[in-house]
């Protein structure tokens, strides 16, 4: 693999980069509301954007250094499409010669950088998605767009995909689709959502006066 999923890189800008500031400023048109739609559509349904990461194993503080190998990688290349093999060896390189002291967790990951790699994938489709929902939510008149947004909201939900801005932009979007999406999302054990996420969505509901759906 010489870089992240072509899905990825093909997306337009400046939602390819995820860089806020420039989504925040995009005016809400028709043809950039249907760009947003489509890169929703994409990042949901493209098999190669959930590629199988394996868990890091024990300790779980490994995690948290593949987190920090990913965000030095996103500061040297800021666009999915530059992120290639070349330039993470590269990386790799660097971080051998200039941290000495790496520690064991910090050696796992920059020998094992093929298991680090594929982690980026979903990290880099989560932040997209996230930045989808907040510049939905930035609009007068959210519920506007609530025929076609809470489904997609709903399902990102449940994909655990920029899960936080999707219920707030059905909480901006409100009306009673979002209501019954809410009300979905809240049940647990055993609903659709994960555990923390149906947190949120109840937490939601019950800000809202609902009821929620109880343990």
């Amino acid at each position: 693999m010489s870089c992240p999923p072509h899905a990825l890189s093909s997306l337009p800008g400046p939602w390819d980069e995820g860089d806020w500031w420039q989504i925040a400023e995009l005016p809400r048109t028709d043809e950039q509301l249907a760009e947003a739609r489509r890169v929703l559509s994409v990042l949901l349904e493209d098999p190669a954007l959930t590629p199988q990461v394996p868990q890091p194993p024990s300790p779980g503080l490994l995690w948290h250094v593949w987190e920090d190998f990913h965000r030095t990688v996103g500061e040297r290349m800021p666009g999915p499409d530059q992120v290639t093999w070349s330039g993470v060896d590269d990386l790799v390189r660097e971080w051998r010669a200039l941290r000495t002291q790496l520690s064991p967790l910090h050696r796992h990951v920059v020998r094992h950088v093929e298991a680090a790699m594929p982690a980026m994938v979903p990290m880099l489709r989560a932040d997209i998605a996230d930045s989808v929902f907040r510049w939905l939510a930035l609009d007068p008149d959210p519920g506007r767009f609530a025929p076609w947004a809470v489904d997609l909201a709903e399902r990102c939900v449940i994909a655990d995909l920029g899960a936080d801005s999707a219920i707030e932009a059905l909480g901006a979007m409100a009306g009673p689709a979002a209501r019954a999406a809410w009300e979905r999302l809240s049940v647990k054990p055993g609903g659709p959502a994960s555990w923390a996420n149906a947190e949120a969505a109840q937490s939601m509901l019950f800000d809202l006066g609902g009821e929620g759906t109880s343990l």
